[in-house]
């Protein structure tokens, strides 16, 4: 669909290059799955927190910052308070029938089941039951995605919102549920991803009017 994307990397509209990094790094369907066994190995923490990561295009500071009260089991639905300016979203845990990898809620349960108490109620802190830094969230990322065999492209905890973007486009989701997905408040962080050529525009106009008329 989107002749940019080539070998994990997509490349940047023109007009932000100056802006932001001109490519960006993201996981396909299989390194994701290498990578979730292996936090899933390393413990029901690491596990619960990066899905949760993936699930919602969560930065590592909003890994840190969810708290207990922002996870609601009985609708199944977790909230994101996100920061730099991201629009705060509450969506639906994500479950995958079959892959228990992709099993949100169960992930949570498995975690919140060993977690030690803490006054702020943080859903994922730290050994010592304060709130976890996100520098610790990078050093865990960075350990599990080598475990994992991924590149040095692919071990920042960045990647996964990356990750979640692109497998919206891959499956040919529009800009719209893109941008609601991650929070963008702006469109020009959702079109980062979404670079169609006029023949992926003229294809899809056919579509639609063939399945209009």
């Amino acid at each position: 669909m989107t002749p940019s994307i080539v070998k994990n990397v997509v490349r940047m509209p023109k007009q932000r290059a100056k802006q932001v990094r001109t490519r960006i790094s993201y996981m396909t369907a299989d390194q994701l799955e290498r990578f979730l066994k292996a936090a899933k190995e390393y413990g029901p923490r690491e596990h619960a927190m990066f899905l949760f990561a993936v699930a919602h295009g969560a930065r590592a500071q909003e890994i840190c910052n969810l708290k207990l009260s922002d996870v609601n089991f009985n609708n199944e639905q977790v909230h994101i308070a996100r920061l730099k300016g991201s629009l705060d979203s509450t969506q639906t845990l994500l479950k995958v029938k079959g892959n228990s990898l992709f099993d949100e809620r169960a992930a949570l349960k498995a975690w919140l089941a060993v977690r030690q108490d803490d006054a702020d109620n943080y859903v994922f802190n730290s050994q010592k039951s304060t709130q976890m830094n996100r520098i610790t969230v990078y050093k865990l990322f960075k350990a599990i995605a080598k475990t994992a065999g991924l590149g040095e492209t692919l071990q920042h905890p960045h990647v996964l919102k990356h990750t979640a973007a692109m497998m919206l486009v891959n499956q040919g989701a529009n800009a719209f549920l893109i941008r609601q997905a991650l929070g963008h408040k702006s469109f020009d962080s959702t079109l980062a991803y979404v670079n169609p050529s006029d023949a992926d525009a003229s294809a899809a106009i056919a579509k639609a009017f063939n399945q209009a008329v």
